[in-house]
C-alpha cells in the first residue's frame, strides 16, 4: 500500500545525511590519524635534524673518558638517563640538548671543549642535566625544529629568488626578498618560543646545576664568560635564531642587515640576574619579577630594534596582503569586493592576533609572573596591543 510507504524523498535525504555523516568521520578520523603521525615523527626525529644541521658527531668513551665518567656521575645524582656526548665545529663556545624522555643528546662545540677545563664543562653540563631532569629537553627540541625550519624560510626564498635569475646574495633583489622573507617569519618563530618561557627553563636549570655540582662560583663565573668573550668573536652562520633557546648563553653577536629581527629572540635572563641568583641560591618561584634588562652582549636585544622588528614584520604582512588580492584576482579575472572584503578581514584580523601576542609575550615580565591568565588577555586584547605599541614609538 503506497500510503503507508516511505516518501522517496525522505529516503534520499536520509541516506544523505548518513552519507555526510560518515564521510565527516572519515574526515576526521583521518586528520587525526595523520596529525598524530606528524607530530610521532617530529618527536622522535627532531633531535636527529638538529644534530644534522650542526654537522654534530658522537665522541666515543674511548676518546673522553673523563668527559663520560663526569656526565654519567651527574646523571646518576640527578636520577636521569645518562645522555650521549656530541660535538661540533664552532668558533663559539657553546652547549645544547636535544632528544626526548629517555633519549637525549648533549651537544658541545670543539672551541668550548678545548678553552674550558674539568670544572667548567662539569658546571655546564649540570646545568644541561638540569634541563633533562625538569623534562624540558623534549618541549625544547621540538620547538627549536619547528622555529628554525620557520627560520629556514628566509634563505629558502632568497635562492628562490636566485634561482629566478635576480642575482647573487649580496645584490639588492635576492636581499630584499630575503628581508621581507625575514620578517615574515620571525613572529610565529619567535611566538612558539616564547610561549615556553625559557627564561624560566633556563632559571630553573641553574639552580640544578647549583644542587649537582655545589659550585655556584664556577658556574656564575663561566657563565659571565661567555657572555663576555661572544662579542669578540666572528659572527657565525651557521646558527639558527630558532634555536637560541637551547644555549646556555646566547649564542653570537649579530651584525648586518638582519640584525634588527634578533631582538625577537631574547629567550634568556640578563646574566647579572642570573648570576646574583646563582651565587645567592635562589629558588625560582612564578611569583618572581625576573630582570626585564637586555643581554649585555652587544648588537643582540635592544628595545627600538624590538620595537621597529614588530613595525617592519606588520607591514611585511600588509604587503603580502596585496599579493595575495593580486592572486585572487589574477585567478578570478574579476575584482569581486565581497571575496576581497572577506580575506582581507579575516587576514588582518590573523595578522593583528599574531603580532599582539608575539609583542606580549616577548616582553618576558609580565608573561612570566603569571602565565595562564596573561595569555587570555593576549587573545582578548591583541589588536589594542599592537596598537598601543605602535602608537608608543
Amino acid at each position: 500500500m503506497a500510503g503507508f510507504g516511505v516518501p522517496e524523498s525522505l529516503d534520499f535525504s536520509s541516506a544523505l545525511s548518513g552519507w555526510l555523516t560518515i564521510e565527516v568521520i572519515l574526515f576526521i578520523a583521518v586528520t587525526a590519524i595523520l596529525g598524530f603521525l606528524l607530530y610521532a615523527y617530529i618527536y622522535f626525529s627532531s633531535s636527529k635534524w638538529i644534530l644534522k644541521w650542526y654537522g654534530a658527531q658522537k665522541i666515543q668513551k674511548s676518546e673522553k673518558p673523563l668527559l663520560y665518567s663526569i656526565l654519567k656521575d651527574l646523571s646518576s645524582r640527578a636520577e636521569v638517563h645518562s645522555p650521549e656526548i656530541y660535538s661540533f665545529e664552532s668558533r663559539i663556545p657553546s652547549m645544547f640538548t636535544v632528544g626526548h624522555a629517555g633519549k637525549s643528546s648533549i651537544t658541545i662545540s670543539t672551541s668550548m671543549l678545548e678553552m674550558f677545563g674539568e670544572l667548567e664543562l662539569e658546571v655546564l653540563m649540570a646545568h644541561e642535566i638540569g634541563h633533562i631532569k625538569n623534562r624540558d629537553v623534549g618541549r625544547n627540541t621540538i620547538t627549536a625544529f619547528l622555529a628554525g625550519t620557520i627560520m629556514s624560510f628566509p634563505n629558502f626564498a632568497m635562492w628562490c629568488s636566485m634561482l629566478s635569475g635576480f642575482g647573487q646574495p649580496e645584490d639588492p633583489a635576492p636581499r630584499f626578498f630575503r628581508y621581507i622573507a625575514t620578517a615574515i617569519a620571525v613572529p610565529p618563530a619567535a611566538l612558539l618560543i616564547h610561549l615556553t618561557n625559557p627564561a624560566k627553563r633556563e632559571l630553573e636549570a641553574d639552580e640544578a646545576a647549583v644542587k649537582l655540582t655545589g659550585n655556584p662560583q664556577i658556574l656564575a663565573k663561566t657563565l659571565e664568560f661567555l657572555e663576555n668573550y661572544i662579542p669578540l668573536q666572528p659572527v657565525p652562520s651557521r646558527f639558527n635564531p630558532g634555536h637560541f633557546h637551547l644555549f646556555s648563553t646566547h649564542t653570537q653577536q649579530v651584525r648586518g642587515y638582519l640584525s634588527i629581527f634578533i631582538s625577537m629572540f631574547d629567550t634568556h635572563p640578563e646574566t647579572g640576574d642570573r648570576v646574583t641568583r646563582i651565587l645567592n641560591h635562589l629558588t625560582y618561584s612564578k611569583d618572581d619579577n625576573i630582570s626585564d634588562k637586555r643581554s649585555r652582549v652587544p648588537g643582540f636585544f635592544d628595545v627600538k630594534n624590538w620595537r621597529l622588528a614588530i613595525r617592519i614584520s606588520f607591514v611585511s604582512y600588509m604587503a603580502f596582503l596585496f599579493v595575495i588580492i593580486v592572486v585572487v584576482t589574477f585567478v578570478r579575472k574579476d575584482f569581486d569586493f565581497m571575496i576581497i572584503g572577506v580575506i582581507t578581514g579575516v587576514y588582518t584580523e590573523i595578522v593583528f592576533l599574531l603580532m599582539g601576542t608575539t609583542a606580549k609575550v616577548s616582553k618576558r615580565r609580565s608573561y612570566l609572573k603569571n602565565s595562564s591568565p596573561t595569555r587570555k588577555r593576549i587573545f582578548l586584547n591583541s589588536m589594542q596591543i599592537f596598537k598601543h605599541l605602535i602608537k608608543k614609538g
